[in-house]
């Protein structure tokens, strides 16, 4: 046998055969398929439960971008975003196309107050013809302007957001919260009613709130407490119904002192 042969043969010999490799798969599938179970059940779902078994799928193959991903969604609801940034990142890494990882890595730097690391992020879902959630895109771009105190920018990207997501309620509200900052309320309200009147925000609560805002400045404060109580009705147990609450209680207090 010649050297090279010899040495073809042996380096053959060092890798995990093709059987080998399809169990690896099959095992880290499973502990996926376990892990998305887990987050996924509507009935009771255990996030603590899925991160151990999607953790496990990684161990077993980390070239799983899937598992990567939900990794990262885990990370990302327990507020754990340096690990959820590092497994979307893994995810996009592993395949290049995976614009729901990049979504939620640009997702994940809004919640972390890094605009410009979002806005790079967003740019290049909104300038990809193949991702399509252009929309989506666009309305992510808006908020992280707005936040960085470029109302322009903002006002471009939420407008462009409208016409491609027609059911996309933030998009309709945070045009408003942008048009309020400005003191344009009758433009203001225009988008904000529009918004509500789809059929996907009927129990949006958060534009309620704003609408209560104008009405109230507008000095219309039964139309005003109207709209935080549609607010109080659609916000559950959140930070925004106590918002709501307490403006309307403020106004009704004035109403008795009438």
């Amino acid at each position: 046998m010649s050297r090279w042969l010899l040495i073809l043969v042996l380096v053959a010999g060092c890798g995990p055969s093709r059987a080998e490799l399809r169990e690896v798969r099959e095992l880290a599938s499973y502990h996926y398929g376990l892990a998305y179970g887990h987050f996924m059940d509507r009935n009771k779902p255990n996030a603590g439960a899925a991160l151990r078994e999607v953790l496990k799928a990684i161990h077993v193959r980390p070239d799983y971008p899937e598992a990567h991903m939900l990794a990262g969604l885990i990370f990302l609801g327990r507020e754990r975003y340096i690990d959820a940034t590092e497994r979307f990142r893994s995810a996009i890494e592993q395949r290049k196309d995976y614009f729901d990882a990049m979504n939620n890595l640009g997702a994940t730097y809004l919640a972390m107050e890094r605009w410009d690391d979002a806005i790079e992020i967003f740019k290049k879902l909104e300038g990809n013809v193949l991702y399509p959630s252009q929309g989506h895109a666009h309305n992510n771009l808006g908020w992280a302007w707005y936040k960085k105190g470029d109302l322009r920018q903002a006002k471009v990207h939420f407008r462009s957001a409208i016409p491609m997501a027609p059911e996309l309620c933030p998009a309709y509200n945070n045009l408003g919260v942008v048009l309020i900052e400005e003191g344009r309320m009758h433009r203001a309200m225009k988008f904000l009613r529009q918004g509500i009147k789809r059929s996907s925000c009927r129990r949006y609560a958060e534009p309620w709130f704003h609408i209560g805002r104008i009405e109230e400045r507008q000095r219309r404060v039964p139309a005003a407490r109207k709209a935080y109580e549609r607010c109080l009705e659609y916000a559950g147990d959140s930070p925004l119904a106590d918002r709501c609450r307490q403006r309307h209680e403020t106004l009704a207090s004035a109403g008795s002192l009438r």
